[in-house]
């Protein structure tokens, strides 16, 4: 009974992470060949349909765009917080997909979580202020 429990937790965490894999590489390949520029596909930012400013996402899909085919100028100028995110997505996916147990504790303490919403509503001040 004990082994048969110990395969189906092992098969539900191989699947785990193949889904997340694959995840991965489905975004990656579709913002890849993808420009949201051009395809009209991207999501609209409701902030930005109401009020007319920026959020802090705006631009992030086009920025993602340009970031998988080297223009980090073109990056930086539609979103400048693609950069942290991808750090902070990139050390996520390699944690789920190779520590047997990832950890983002960091990620939760409350310390992170207010400079994070102080960072993000500067950045979105900043860009639609300047």
């Amino acid at each position: 009974m004990n082994n048969l429990l110990l395969t189906q937790a092992t098969s539900y965490v191989a699947l785990k992470k193949a889904l997340i894999a694959l995840t991965a590489i489905s975004v990656v390949l579709f913002y890849y060949f993808s420009d949201p520029a051009d395809s009209g596909i991207g999501m609209t930012c409701w902030i930005n349909s109401i009020t007319g400013w920026q959020c802090w996402g705006c631009g992030g899909q086009r920025a993602f765009h340009q970031l998988l085919h080297g223009n980090f100028r073109e990056a930086l100028q539609f979103n400048a917080l693609v950069f942290p995110v991808l750090i902070i997505l990139s050390y996520t996916l390699m944690a789920e997909l190779f520590h047997p147990r990832p950890s983002y504790i960091f990620l939760r303490k409350r310390n992170i979580q207010i400079i994070t919403l102080i960072l993000v509503i500067s950045f979105t001040l900043l860009r639609n202020l300047i």
